[in-house]
């Protein structure tokens, strides 16, 4: 992977983070019991009517930072269950940096207190909220939750993407001749529907991880918290935003990406 790839996913991450964060904090506090919110428009009209616009971006700072080495795979021409299969095994070491990354930001997430630098300084939210939730010592909380939540999300996430630029390539041809081209429109549409995928998988195992990795207790688990939910809908709360987040985010991802990459080929 060179350094020109690592920008391609670094911008495309970001494009991602800024899209999705404000649907992400709703999605975190919805999963959190101790809020009681009752839907994603009671979660978001208390969170602006508290925080205001700039509070929607509390705890962006950590996935800011992680989104360049984490978001960018390469996906060669294989058939689709290859490409899905890559996508799910590359979630392994990626979670290594996204797991400690999401346990800070749903601690910046959870913490309601009024700061000056939540959303703008990148370095001191982020070590207070891990002094005061157990220091260094906690922040892999979670990631192996992460693991088996990105192994089958990643493989939809990829699969459906790969599938779906397919599907138009054959639905709208371009001559021969040429190489093939994805126009903004199609890598939206294709990202988007990967999104969507990918949430609706994940979604109850990302619902136990969210719970274990706002918990300042060492006996939190993957098995505690599944034992205590009141039934299987509840580990569904929050799907509502991450879907609605999912076609706009990927979209911004995928555009991202391909616009960089666009761009950088043009200048050679």
């Amino acid at each position: 992977m060179g350094a020109e790839t690592f920008l391609f996913g670094a911008f495309g991450g970001v494009c991602n983070v800024l899209v999705s964060h404000p649907f992400d904090l709703v999605k975190t506090r919805l999963q959190s019991p101790q809020f009681g919110y009752t839907s994603s428009l009671h979660a978001m009209s208390q969170i602006l009517k508290a925080d205001g616009v700039r509070g929607m971006y509390r705890g962006v700072s950590p996935v800011l930072l992680g989104a360049g080495p984490v978001m960018e795979r390469v996906v060669d021409t294989l058939p689709i269950h290859y490409v899905a299969l890559a996508g799910a095994f590359a979630a392994i070491p990626t979670s290594f940096i996204l797991g400690p990354a999401e346990r800070i930001k749903i601690l910046m997430q959870i913490d309601t207190r009024k700061t000056s630098t939540s959303s703008i300084n990148p370095l001191i939210p982020i070590w207070r909220a891990l002094q005061a939730n157990g220091g260094l010592k906690t922040l892999f909380r979670g990631t192996g939750i992460t693991i088996m939540r990105d192994f089958p999300g990643d493989a939809a996430y990829f699969g459906v993407f790969e599938a779906v630029k397919r599907g138009l390539k054959e639905a709208f041809p371009q001559p021969k001749s040429e190489k093939y081209t994805f126009s903004p429109w199609q890598t939206i549409v294709a990202g988007g529907m990967a999104g969507c995928a990918n949430w609706i998988v994940c979604i109850p195992i990302d619902s136990i991880k969210t719970q274990v990795q706002q918990s300042g207790k060492e006996g939190t688990t993957f098995l505690s918290v599944l034992r205590s939910q009141k039934s299987i809908s509840h580990l569904y709360r929050g799907l509502g935003p991450v879907l609605v987040k999912a076609f706009p985010s990927s979209g911004a991802f995928f555009l991202g990406v391909e616009t960089s990459r666009t761009f950088y080929e043009n200048m050679k």
